[in-house]
């Protein structure tokens, strides 16, 4: 059986060594590298051995000068291990942990170094992704739109967002380090405080997610109705808890206007079967008592008077429930209408009816409201385009009639739509048929469906309302 030398046994570890290895002579040139560094670097002995270390892995010079400064430092021990950027075979970037120590043989003394290398590229490109996988939730974090924050166990505050202090009308370093019970149950009992902590350490103990809905008090002193998630965390092995809020205040503000109009329906509803029923049934008894007066051949005398009050007080009805419509109808756009601040008075008013009397008295009151108005008649709907178009001007206000000869109220509405311009129209006619109220709310310059007559305080009311108005987005 054959021995093997010391030699023999020397090149089979260098051969087998599962780590990158280098042994560079007393200039830096290297003179052998274990299979492993020839691996990570894409390189192999015949290409590189006998050449300066530095411009084997200086990618064109690209590291060379700090290659052979960190070399320098390891030469001066003045570090025990340096890391190194390099360049593989292939153009690859590379991050490598070296370490020196002397190459000694007997009899020659210190014939070089051996230099021992740690391949940190992948961990150094996880690091990277890491940190910016952190930036880049961190970044989503502070520019949410949804109110976030982050709090110990006790409750005080880690971190917040801008969405959050938006809501509670603070800053953020109002918050960080303070008790969230001092800002969100501010004005709460000491019982009231007690309990909330009690309900809190609950919900650690069991790990779930914490919903609730609750009224908050800004930092301004405005209420607002909001709801609270809250769930155990841990980042970078720190137990905390995050917390989401969802504002609700619109979303109560609006159940809380349908509960309203819930009520005023019920109202509608005595109206219609208590109030008309009665001037009807008046009238009602009268035809039938005309009717039972001719049968006998008897004098038929209808009081006037009589007469005049029993319609007077159907009109009257009639009014309530017109009134009643649009107090509601008003009532729904508050949900999807919110008016300007700027308060812009009504200077001119173009009336668009063919009937003369209802036009005159309607001109008559708009003066009697204002008398600086300037108020233009059209007994038709073409007249009134045909200027719209000519000069380009468009009224504060136009009083719409539907049914007119030439062109309808509605086909008006369309060709004022094809003009593009911006024009406030109310729908002005003696129909209380639903539909044309419903076909009326298809238009979006139109404003209000109004009655025929109007009278002086509803005139007055239309006189004060805002010019402008946007929709919600």
């Amino acid at each position: 059986m054959h021995r093997l030398s010391e030699t023999e046994i020397q090149a089979l570890a260098a051969r087998n060594c599962q780590y990158p290895v280098c042994i560079l002579d007393l200039n830096l040139n290297l003179v052998w590298a274990s299979p492993a560094f020839y691996q990570i670097t894409g390189y192999d002995d015949r290409s590189c051995v006998k050449k300066p270390f530095t411009d084997i892995l200086s990618g064109g010079d690209a590291h060379c000068a700090e290659i052979h400064h960190a070399l320098g430092r390891l030469l001066k021990r003045q570090e025990s291990h340096v890391e190194i950027q390099a360049t593989s075979a292939s153009g690859e970037y590379l991050v490598l942990r070296t370490a020196i120590s002397d190459a000694e043989v007997s009899n020659y003394g210190l014939i070089g170094y051996v230099l021992q290398i740690e391949d940190l590229t992948l961990a150094k490109q996880q690091e990277a992704e890491i940190r910016e996988n952190r930036r880049e939730l961190s970044e989503m974090f502070e520019n949410s739109v949804v109110p976030m924050c982050y709090n110990t166990p006790s409750g005080t505050f880690v971190k917040v967002n801008k969405a959050f202090c938006e809501l509670f009308e603070c800053q953020a370093d109002e918050l960080i380090g303070r008790d969230y019970l001092d800002l969100q149950f501010a004005h709460s009992t000491e019982a009231e405080r007690r309990a909330i902590r009690l309900e809190a350490a609950d919900f650690m103990r069991s790990n779930k997610v914490y919903r609730k809905e609750f009224k908050i008090t800004t930092r301004k002193n405005n209420h607002r109705m909001v709801e609270l998630v809250m769930k155990n965390v841990r980042i970078a092995d720190r137990h905390l808890i995050s917390v989401y809020l969802t504002d609700k205040t619109e979303k109560h503000e609006f159940e809380t206007r349908l509960l309203q109009q819930n009520e005023k329906l019920k109202e509608f509803a005595f109206l219609t079967s208590h109030k008309l029923r009665q001037p009807l049934a008046n009238i009602i008894g009268l035809i039938e008592l005309v009717k039972s007066e001719s049968a006998s051949n008897s004098n038929v005398s209808i009081n006037v008077e009589t007469l005049r009050m029993l319609t007077s007080q159907l009109d009257h009805v009639v009014h309530e429930m017109t009134d009643a419509l649009t107090e509601l109808d008003m009532e729904a756009e508050k949900s999807l209408y919110l008016n300007e601040p700027e308060v812009q008075g009504v200077h001119s008013v173009w009336i668009v009816d063919d009937d003369q009397v209802i036009t005159y008295i309607t001109q008559r009151l708009l003066l009697n409201a204002d008398p600086t108005l300037d108020i233009q008649g059209f007994l038709s709907g073409k007249m009134a385009l045909e200027k719209l178009r000519l000069e380009h001007a468009a009224p504060d206000m136009l009083l719409l009639d539907i049914n007119m000869p030439g062109i309808s109220g509605w086909e008006f509405l369309d060709e004022l739509n094809a003009t593009g311009l911006d024009l406030r129209v109310y729908m002005y006619s003696s129909s209380i048929d639903p539909e044309d109220v419903k076909r009326a709310r298809a238009y979006p310059m139109v404003m209000e469906f109004l009655s025929k007559p109007i009278d002086i305080n509803t005139i007055r009311r239309l006189l004060e309302v805002p010019l402008q108005r946007r929709k919600v987005s």
